[in-house]
């Protein structure tokens, strides 16, 4: 099956696999995996080549089935229709707005708190932990935001919801849940909401672009 997908999806779902299995046999030759992941610049373990390698990244298999699922489920489509070239710019583009977002939120709540967006590199102030960040979920709602705007009839069934719903109504509800989620700060949620915001909005300013300069038909 796999053989078959279109060239971009096929090598996105293949590194998102591979690299996977680096997290789980990395850290038994004594490599530290978190460095592959995505801190906050203001963190000690920050490091530039974070910025692409958490995209690959997955918070166990759980987490792996549902981006990979949900690639496989709208990128095909949206990868024929937009060409290879433009569906990796999309992805791409969608991570990128993910992580801006993401860095905007949590500076935007240490500034509230300490007065700075850097704490730790700020004499004086207490040492300020940061956990990272990891996966392509913001990537992928970038594409499942192109595939409501080019196919915004196309019915889906989406996990415990038993009945199908048009793309224009189902994912603009998960956007707002996310929203939702984010502004609540609920305790034990360890979900970056924002970066999903972030990467849906990206990807519809990119997709939206596309028709009106009428590179996409």
């Amino acid at each position: 099956m796999i053989a078959q997908l279109p060239p971009g999806l096929k090598n996105l779902l293949i590194i998102m696999a591979l690299v996977s299995l680096a997290q789980v046999a990395l850290p038994k030759t004594g490599f530290d995996v978190e460095m592959l992941y995505l801190f906050y610049p203001d963190s000690e373990h920050f490091r530039l080549w974070q910025l692409f390698t958490h995209i690959f990244c997955h918070g166990g298999i759980g987490h792996l089935l549902f981006n990979g699922l949900a690639l496989f489920s709208f990128g095909a489509i949206v990868e024929y229709r937009l060409g290879t070239s433009r569906f990796l710019q999309l992805f791409f583009a969608a991570a990128v707005g993910a992580v801006l977002v993401h860095f905007l939120q949590m500076g935007y709540t240490l500034f509230t708190h300490t007065g700075t967006l850097f704490p730790n590199h700020v004499a004086g102030f207490e040492a300020v932990p940061y956990g990272p960040m990891i996966g392509a979920s913001g990537a992928v709602y970038g594409v499942m935001v192109a595939f409501a705007y080019l196919y915004p009839n196309e019915s889906l069934v989406f996990l415990f919801i038993p009945y199908p719903i048009k793309a224009k109504y189902l994912v603009p509800i998960m956007v707002g849940l996310d929203i939702l989620l984010g502004l609540g700060s609920f305790s034990g949620d360890n979900v970056a909401h924002f970066a999903h915001i972030g990467g849906a909005l990206t990807g519809f300013l990119l997709i939206f672009s596309w028709r009106k300069m009428g590179k996409i038909y």
